[in-house]
């Protein structure tokens, strides 16, 4: 899969890739563009890598609309934390 024009061997570098161009993910866009139903997942493992990942709790409709509540995950770091982090 492609992710900001960068091929990812799994779900969790695509993920990454992902929040890296500073875009906040959730699991309907994280189904959609990597296509993982395991985004807490996912993001667990990054937050135990290192990497810096804030939680937005957000509300929205679903698409019978219904009230619903989602999580956005952002990256809550810089291009040099992050290049510390991928250099270890």
């Amino acid at each position: 899969m492609n992710v900001n024009g960068i091929k990812c061997k799994t779900q969790e570098q695509a993920v990454l890739e992902y929040l890296k161009t500073g875009k906040p993910i959730s699991q309907d866009i994280a189904y959609e563009v990597v296509g993982t139903q395991r985004l807490g997942a996912i993001i667990w493992k990054l937050r135990n890598r290192g990497y810096d990942i804030s939680s937005i709790n957000s509300k929205g409709k679903n698409r019978f609309g219904n009230n619903v509540n989602f999580c956005l995950y952002h990256l809550s770091m810089t291009q040099e934390q992050i290049r510390r982090i991928e250099n270890e």
